[in-house]
């Protein structure tokens, strides 16, 4: 008989082990909005679901049972923040939404899910950043600034001359973390050459920021020159009017600078229409 009890306690063990299905995967989350940690089961009666962040010590996120929510022991970090499919619970859908997304809820989550029938266990790690909105560069007195606002992970900023590493005079970079745990970095240059906009034939600086993807002040402004050029030889050679020939350069200019600060890809405090004259009359010289 007790051959017979340990053959039934090894079959009962066996046929749990193999109810109980894991898998893991990766989401990414932006920070301050929405995000849904997925999980699935296989639906049956006596449904129990929770979902706990693997933190060290076990944190309470969300339980689902009795056919309602039961949040009596969830931590107050996610208080509010978190709620379920629930007309989805009985077609196998055990996902977390999660609201207002931070740094702290970055980690390692599992999802249980239990039924009559079998349970299921489900890791989801979830990262969070912060992309870069925007990158600002300004130009005064030769001093060039670069800054970049609420980002993570921490960025860095580089400078560049025509897509090639940039050797500068003197060079200042300030990281700060602020209270959210986002970076905002600020880098100064003091400058011994004088941008583009004053003499054609210097060099344009290019501000970038990296983390986890980079994002660029990228200017075409000398392969723009060079078809300037060409349009400048062909109108002399068709000897076109000098009116004609400001208007048609004015208008290109103008076009190729405003579909740059349009899209936020160049930023100076010198004016677009003082920028286009000064240009202009470097060509015409």
């Amino acid at each position: 008989q007790a051959s017979i009890c340990l053959i039934r306690y090894t079959v009962l063990r066996l046929k749990y082990q193999l109810s109980l299905r894991q898998y893991a995967m990766a989401v990414g989350c932006v920070f301050g909005g929405s995000c849904v940690l997925p999980c699935r089961f296989q639906p049956n009666s006596d449904t129990i679901l929770h979902w706990v962040k693997k933190n060290g010590k076990d944190v309470q996120v969300h339980s689902y049972y009795d056919d309602k929510d039961q949040l009596g022991y969830q931590d107050p970090l996610y208080k509010g923040r978190t709620s379920l499919f629930n007309d989805q619970i009985s077609g196998g859908n055990a996902s977390l939404r999660l609201a207002r997304v931070n740094l702290q809820d970055q980690g390692r989550y599992l999802c249980y899910a239990s039924t009559s029938q079998n349970s299921q266990e489900a890791f989801v790690t979830l990262t969070v950043t912060a992309p870069v909105a925007g990158v600002d560069m300004v130009l005064v007195n030769n001093i060039v600034t670069c800054k970049s606002r609420g980002i993570y992970p921490r960025p860095q900023l580089t400078w560049s001359v025509s897509s090639r590493p940039a050797t500068v005079a003197q060079d200042t970079t300030e990281v700060h973390e602020d209270d959210q745990g986002l970076y905002d970095i600020i880098i100064v240059i003091m400058s011994v050459i004088i941008i583009i906009i004053e003499r054609i034939s210097n060099i344009l600086f290019f501000c970038s920021e990296g983390s986890s993807s980079t994002l660029g002040i990228i200017l075409g402004v000398f392969g723009f020159l060079l078809f300037i050029a060409i349009i400048i030889v062909f109108i002399i050679k068709r000897k076109v009017k000098p009116l004609l020939t400001l208007s048609l350069i004015t208008c290109l200019l103008h076009f190729f600078i405003f579909s740059r600060v349009s899209s936020g890809l160049f930023m100076s405090d010198v004016g677009l229409c003082s920028f286009t004259n000064r240009i202009i009359k470097l060509l015409l010289i």
